[in-house]
């Protein structure tokens, strides 16, 4: 069931947070670098990361750089992900063939592993991967449907939240799991091969 949703201003990762990113952060912290099953670092997005782990790196983030960072809403993650338009994906209503990594988009990475972040055509907003390659946490805590949901584009949280929004299809999932309504949850200690984060900075 859809609602409306005013978003406010914020600004949000260009690309998914990499291995090399994150690897700062674990020197940093002592926070243990995720297994990256043997796929590589570097510029690759980085995976095996819980949402504890995720939200870490935002504070983490905003300490070194004076800056406030945290994980997208899944309002402001869907709003950035459409690019402005109002088809399934995009680039239009049709999966196509290599606009992104999933199960089978036709890229050189289906069903295989992650693509080093940047490597298939940005949407109108200039960001890479919003779908595809690896899901990616965001702040809500998961409900089945938006009823209740805010309406001003602010995260959905309850106390003691288990269950988290994870959205964007990934790598080794079917093409209709990439629309950029579809959203789904997994308890936030999950650790996942196909799952990654980006980062939103707030505009103050």
């Amino acid at each position: 069931m859809a609602h409306q949703v005013e978003v406010g201003d914020f600004t949000i990762g260009k690309y998914e947070v990499t291995f090399d990113e994150y690897q700062r952060f674990a020197r940093a912290s002592g926070h243990p670098t995720p297994d990256d099953q043997d796929w590589g670092r570097g510029h690759l997005p980085v995976i095996n990361v819980t949402w504890q782990d995720a939200d870490a790196y935002t504070r983490w983030l905003s300490r070194e750089t004076g800056r406030y960072y945290r994980l997208p809403t899944e309002a402001e993650w869907e709003y950035a992900a459409a690019g402005g338009t109002n088809s399934y994906y995009w680039w239009g209503h049709l999966l196509g063939e290599n606009n992104a990594n999933c199960f089978n988009c036709g890229s050189r990475w289906d069903k295989n592993s992650p693509a080093p972040v940047g490597s298939f055509k940005a949407n109108p907003y200039e960001l890479h991967d919003m779908v595809g390659n690896v899901m990616e946490w965001v702040q809500d805590c998961y409900h089945t449907d938006y009823q209740g949901a805010p309406g001003d584009g602010s995260a959905w949280l309850e106390t003691g939240c288990r269950e988290r929004v994870v959205r964007g299809g990934g790598f080794n999932k079917p093409g209709d799991t990439l629309r950029t309504t579809k959203r789904s949850g997994q308890q936030g200690n999950t650790r996942l091969p196909v799952l990654g984060f980006r980062v939103v900075r707030d505009v103050r």
